[in-house]
């Protein structure tokens, strides 16, 4: 069931849109000013936002403005509905980044049509995203996603000094496993290997595949000292996995590189250099090994 959040602080207008939403089998959320609105948004993100403009606190323009700003909110349609109508209003709705505005006095027909048009458009942009974000033969994030969400860290490390890491696993041998055992074998054993690394992470921590034999761990406030362990864990866990040794005879282990940002870089990109010359480093040094980035 599709939630919709209804923002407004008239309790005749919240009557009305209950009324016809939970007809079409809406779920309706309500807020009746900005700051519970926000708080809704950020904690129990609905699939549509119908906004007035006059709020006691904050008008609609900044709510929908704090919206947009919020990468993770991307595909969440906002629909001004307000008896407000001049052209000015509208302007400043779609440059604050509305998907849509609409005068309650239109007919309840023309604003039914309108939330399944934006309704209908969310549910594309969130199956590309999905699509984009998740490798689908390991079950986790994609390389794409990895960069935006590193992207995303670093900029909050660098705004509120707080330590963000980030590490990369490499199968070592792998294309010998695939010349040995074959595609079929190596591909089952990508996937346990991610669903592995998943298993002796934090909440807080995202696994990504890098690329074929790679995976990418982002870890939020986690220094080089915290990254080097969390490293250290799950390359002894792979090196003695039973489910690992049930997947083929071939004794599988991997090596990690390991780095923290930190204000000199510049941008992602930087970080996830050093990362792959950690592990680059750690399987030149003879594999099955944990090493940290370091300029020396």
């Amino acid at each position: 069931m599709e939630k919709i959040l209804v923002v407004e602080d008239r309790v005749s207008d919240v009557i009305f849109l209950k009324k016809i939403l939970e007809k079409e089998s809406y779920a309706i959320v309500y807020a009746e000013n900005g700051k519970d609105a926000l708080s809704i948004v950020e904690n129990n993100t609905p699939d549509l936002v119908i906004l007035d403009i006059v709020l006691p606190d904050i008008d609609g323009f900044e709510i929908c403005k704090r919206i947009r700003n919020n990468n993770k909110l991307i595909s969440l349609p906002v629909l001004f509905y307000s008896a407000i109508k001049t052209i000015d209003d509208k302007l400043l709705s779609l440059e604050m980044g509305a998907s849509d505005f609409l005068s309650k006095s239109a007919d309840e027909r023309e604003l039914m049509a309108r939330i399944k048009n934006l309704l209908k458009a969310k549910r594309k942009v969130d199956s590309a995203i999905s699509t984009s974000f998740y490798d689908p033969m390991t079950n986790v994030y994609s390389p794409q996603y990895l960069e935006h969400r590193i992207n995303e860290e670093c900029i909050r490390s660098s705004r509120y000094k707080r330590d963000f890491s980030c590490m990369l696993i490499g199968v070592d041998n792998f294309k010998v496993i695939n010349n040995t055992l074959g595609l079929n074998t190596g591909d089952r054993m990508l996937k346990k290997i991610a669903e592995l690394i998943v298993k002796n992470i934090r909440n807080a921590d995202e696994v990504c595949r890098y690329k074929d034999d790679e995976f990418g761990v982002i870890m939020p406030e986690t220094n080089l000292r915290g990254a080097f362990s969390l490293a250290e864990k799950i390359r002894d866990f792979m090196f003695s996995s039973d489910e690992l040794r049930a997947e083929s005879s071939f004794k599988l282990t991997v090596s990690c590189g390991v780095s923290q940002y930190n204000s000199e870089l510049k941008d992602a990109k930087k970080l996830i250099n050093q990362v792959r010359q950690a592990l680059k480093q750690a399987k030149s040094e003879g594999r099955n090994k944990t090493q940290f980035y370091s300029t020396h």
